[in-house]
């Protein structure tokens, strides 16, 4: 049973441009909504050498990797941000993430936003503010993942 996947682009009155993954299948032409890191359509992409890996999870659904870059920091594509704010976010980090959704860097996926391409941030700070949609005191919400 041979399967193909392609992506819909859905406009909702509320939430403004959507993506929708599908997976059809080639012998009866059914179309059926997936999740694209189950169904393997997307995957970060983690380097075997080079910077430590970082990752940060929230409650509110932060789902980030990321490592230094000099005196910045990369979010790495396949991160998935905090669809939501906190009522106490910086305006600098709200404003952040509505530059990189217009920018289509960041697009809403079920209850998250997902980084579509390396997002380079001034800090490790402002990287995790706008990854969980809140106030961020120091880095250390980042945690060294294991290789």
């Amino acid at each position: 049973m041979e399967k193909d996947y392609f992506i819909k682009k859905v406009l909702h009155e509320r939430y403004g441009e959507l993506y929708q993954f599908l997976e059809v299948d080639k012998n009866t032409g059914e179309e059926k909504s997936v999740n694209p890191f189950k169904a393997g359509l997307l995957r970060g992409v983690y380097p075997e050498e080079g910077p430590p890996q970082l990752f940060v999870k929230s409650k509110r659904g932060a789902d980030a990797r990321g490592f230094h870059r000099g005196q910045g920091f990369v979010v790495q594509k396949g991160s998935k941000f905090a669809a939501s704010v906190s009522a106490k976010c910086p305006k600098k980090y709200i404003r952040r993430r509505e530059e990189l959704m217009l920018a289509k860097l960041l697009v809403p996926l079920h209850t998250q936003l997902l980084v579509m391409e390396d997002i380079e941030f001034d800090s490790p700070m402002a990287a995790l503010g706008a990854a969980i949609g809140g106030w961020a005191r120091a880095e250390h919400g980042w945690k060294e993942q294991e290789r």
